[in-house]
Order: structure tokens, then C-alpha cells, then sequence
């Protein structure tokens, strides 16, 4: 946004655009787990709608509970009493807990995202006119994307989201556009969306009624 000399800007946050958590797989590699579970849960584990990881212990490092930034700043959460209860009896003190997420499927994530974008994002940026860059990780944006795009369950597993690629959501339209890198080559050939992409590529109109190039057939 400096590069941009676009700094007075305003920034929203909110945890409830954060990566899903992966639960006990947090901070484990991609080898180490598809060689120990086997290729096939790696992939529902990592791709799967409504599978969630195994999730952690309220102990453990990993755990939101643990970490200063969420007990601090994170407030619309409602009370865990197990955890409450777990934590008052280690510190032989009262304490109140939150019930942060031990593990999330992407459908768990979308239960934040999603509310996030309609409560907030619409009525306070889309609806008067605004332009919103959200800037998250992968399973937020393909959340996000799944509900804009109408991707159904079944296709979602398909959908790879390139890593710093800027996907444009036509409102009207209902798609996603990307941006002209003016090399002349086609992104849908240098960029791999994987099996679902004609989901996000449905054809697409320009500000002037014209069709935009840039999409493909379903």
C-alpha cells in the first residue's frame, strides 16, 4: 500500500478471515503426514469439506487458547466451561476460557467467513459502492469462494488457489476475473486452479456490456 501511496487506506482485521486450523497437523509437513496416515486422508484431511484434522489439546502450543493475541483481542467468542474448568483447576485460580477451535474443516472455517463478509464486509463496503481487497490464506479465500461462486460440496476438493495471484470477484456477474500481467499469455495456462476452475471462470462481463476473454467454458 506505501508502493501504491495508498497508506491512508483504512485496515480492517479479524481473526474470523484467519487460515482454518489444522488442528494436531499444525506445524507437521505435508510428507510427514501423508507418509504416516496415508496419501488418501492426507488429501480429505487437507481438501475435504467437513473433515476435520485431529484437533489439539487446550496444552497445547498450538492451541489459540494459548496464544496472547487471541485471549487478548478476541471477545465474540462464547465461554468454553470444560477449558474454564480445566484452566482453573492448573492455576488453582479462576479462569474464564474461550471456546477457541482445537480443528476446523473448511466447512467450520466458512462458519466464521462467511457471516463475516455478509455482516460486515457487504453492508459496510459492497452495498455503497466500495472496493475490498481481502488479503488471507488459502482456506478463508476458498471459502469465500465457494459460497460466491456457487461451487457445489462435491467440486470443492478440485480448487486450488495459486499463491499471491489477485482473484477479482465481479459482483454482477457473479465471477472471478484476473488481472492482465500484460505478458500474453493466458493465466488460466500459467496458473493451476485445478479440475474446478470452471467454476470460478464462468463467462464474465466488462464494465462496457462486453464479454471478458478471460474465462472458460463450463
Amino acid at each position: 500500500m506505501d508502493q501504491m501511496q495508498s497508506i491512508y487506506l483504512p485496515v480492517i482485521k479479524s481473526w474470523r478471515l484467519n487460515e482454518r486450523m489444522y488442528g494436531d497437523l499444525t506445524s507437521k509437513s505435508k510428507k510427514m503426514i501423508s507418509r504416516i496416515h496415508g496419501p488418501e486422508q492426507f488429501k480429505a484431511w487437507r481438501r475435504g469439506y467437513k473433515v476435520r484434522p485431529p484437533p489439539v489439546s487446550s496444552f497445547d502450543t498450538n492451541y489459540p487458547g494459548n496464544d496472547k493475541r487471541y485471549v487478548k483481542y478476541l471477545k465474540d467468542l462464547r465461554i468454553s466451561f470444560s477449558d474454564s474448568l480445566i484452566r482453573t483447576i492448573d492455576k488453582r485460580k479462576l479462569s474464564i476460557v474461550r471456546k477457541y477451535p482445537k480443528a476446523e474443516s473448511l466447512h467450520d472455517c466458512m462458519k466464521r467467513t462467511i457471516p463475516y463478509f455478509r455482516r460486515n464486509i457487504v453492508p459496510d463496503a459492497i452495498n455503497k459502492g466500495k472496493r475490498v481487497l481481502i488479503a488471507s490464506s488459502e482456506n478463508a479465500i476458498r471459502g469465500l469462494i465457494m459460497y460466491l461462486c456457487e461451487i457445489p460440496e462435491k467440486y470443492i476438493s478440485e480448487l486450488s488457489i495459486p499463491n499471491g495471484v489477485p482473484l477479482i470477484y465481479d459482483v454482477r456477474s457473479k465471477c472471478i476475473k484476473l488481472l492482465d500481467d500484460e505478458s500474453g499469455r493466458n493465466p488460466l495456462e500459467t496458473h493451476n486452479f485445478g479440475p474446478a476452475a470452471p467454476y470460478l471462470f464462468r463467462p464474465c462481463q466488462n464494465e462496457d456490456g462486453t464479454e471478458d476473454d478471460v474465462s472458460i467454458e463450463l
